[in-house]
């Protein structure tokens, strides 16, 4: 008997996270909460392995797996480089974010994210297929659960920013005036990622909608 009681208070720690690992495992069967459970296993089954070792280079590679469950990669990237001091990397994002051209390749970084790409190519491609006159605009939302929420809300913030997509009451996005004439002009530097992608753009109607932008006797006179 006394070989199953704990021999120190980091082992008792140890078998609190280990039950933890054990429910958010079996919790994890339920689609409604599976992405968070599965973090939460992640996280507690870590920790006990890394407080029944006991060890402190096991302590600090712990804080890092564990931080690739709860924050962004770009997140960790930025960590890695500061500890490195890695001034190139620093120099590469300032072109990244700033759209200078690269000397190596002789192209034009882009200067959005690929989730303010998907948010706009999604919005766009739905907008034409669905309510091609725009007196319906088309919207839709991510719920908190969905793997990529949290860069999904931060880039949605910043494409409301630039008054190129609005929010409803329910948290919903869609393109404003702006954005859509945005869209008219750039939908052809989109990269093809979007939620629902197996509803391709109805060719048919973005012609009509890219012919009424060039010439608005056309919208009139098929009113």
């Amino acid at each position: 008997m006394e070989k199953f009681l704990p021999l120190s208070f980091i082992h008792i720690i140890a078998g609190i996270f280990s039950i933890c690992a054990i429910i958010t495992f079996f919790l994890s069967t339920k689609q409604s909460i599976r992405s968070h459970t599965l973090r939460l296993f992640a996280i507690s089954l870590i920790s006990a392995l890394a407080l029944f070792c006991n060890i402190g280079w096991v302590y600090f590679v712990t804080i890092f797996i564990i931080a690739t469950t709860i924050t962004e990669s770009e997140f960790l990237q930025n960590l890695a480089a500061i500890i490195r001091g890695s001034k190139p990397y620093f120099d590469y994002k300032k072109k990244a974010l700033s759209g200078e051209m690269d000397p190596k390749k002789g192209k034009k970084v882009s200067k959005r994210d690929s989730m303010e790409y998907k948010i706009l190519n999604t919005l766009w491609t739905k907008q034409v297929n669905k309510f091609p006159d725009f007196k319906t605009l088309f919207t839709f939302k991510l719920f908190p659960n969905t793997s990529g929420y949290l860069k999904f809300r931060e880039f949605g913030g910043k494409l409301i920013g630039e008054g190129l997509i609005d929010e409803t009451s329910k948290a919903q996005y869609h393109l404003t005036h702006n954005g859509i004439e945005y869209c008219k002009k750039h939908h052809k530097e989109f990269p093809p990622d979007q939620w629902w992608p197996e509803e391709p753009i109805i060719k048919e109607n973005l012609k009509t909608v890219l012919l009424e932008a060039r010439d608005p006797k056309a919208s009139a006179s098929r009113n």
